[in-house]
């Protein structure tokens, strides 16, 4: 189970149904970095704009350490509230959450991902050659692996 807070303002449950003719649930992992930028611009180029008429939901996420000092808190939440700001300055009109994780970035995000039934999942990757994934480990390579949705890795 995922352990968050949830940094919307206009939250609405009812919004988050799932039901036949409701559009796709797509998260998208985020980080500030010049990777994850890349996986939140492909995501709504390539997922979120409504080209269908049918109206996709939105959540952003991005995590902190269970031990994180309450400026770093502070910190991605307002990285939260900038991209929020960059869906509203593109004109998308769809359900949109932002969600602050905490604890292990890899399995929170995994288990968000299938507490929201989410149908695509957007990462970016940091490039790591084969050999540095396999001794360091890889968010990306991680959440392709667990998550019970479509992963998506932009490069």
């Amino acid at each position: 189970m995922a352990t968050y807070e949830e940094v919307t303002d206009s939250y609405n449950p009812d919004d988050w149904k799932k039901d036949i003719i409701s559009g796709r649930i797509i998260c998208v992992a985020i980080d500030g970095s010049d990777d994850g930028n890349k996986a939140f611009y492909w995501a709504l180029d390539h997922l979120v704009k409504p080209s269908t008429g049918i109206i996709n939901k939105l959540a952003l996420l991005t995590c902190t350490p269970l031990n994180s000092s309450e400026s770093v808190k502070q910190e991605c939440q307002t990285l939260l509230k900038n991209y929020m700001a960059l869906v509203r300055v593109a004109n998308l009109d769809v359900p949109l959450r932002a969600i602050l994780l905490r604890g292990d970035v890899r399995t929170q995000l995994c288990d968000i991902a299938d507490e929201l039934k989410a149908d695509v999942f957007v990462i970016g990757t940091r490039g790591l050659g084969a050999l540095k994934r396999a001794v360091l480990g890889s968010v990306s390579d991680y959440v392709s692996k667990h998550c019970e949705c479509a992963v998506i890795i932009a490069k």
